[in-house]
């Protein structure tokens, strides 16, 4: 359960931050790994589209410093 709950995480963070368009459903599909391929390759990092919790962590620190929309 933990290992959904940290997909579907990543997959909410992916969306909010315009890097999928896919509801968060906890499953690892390819939309998902393309989803963390974009954002690695955004940041300039190694496209491994694994659900890392170096790639969680890079995520969170972005969406903090992006302004939430009114």
């Amino acid at each position: 359960a933990a290992a959904v709950d940290q997909i579907k995480a990543i997959q909410a963070l992916l969306r909010d931050l315009n890097f999928s368009r896919e509801a968060p459903d906890g499953v690892l599909g390819p939309a998902t790994r393309s989803a963390i391929r974009d954002f690695e390759r955004s940041l300039g990092l190694a496209q491994s589209g694994e659900p890392t919790k170096a790639v969680f962590d890079a995520l969170r620190e972005m969406r903090a410093l992006t302004p939430k929309p009114d």
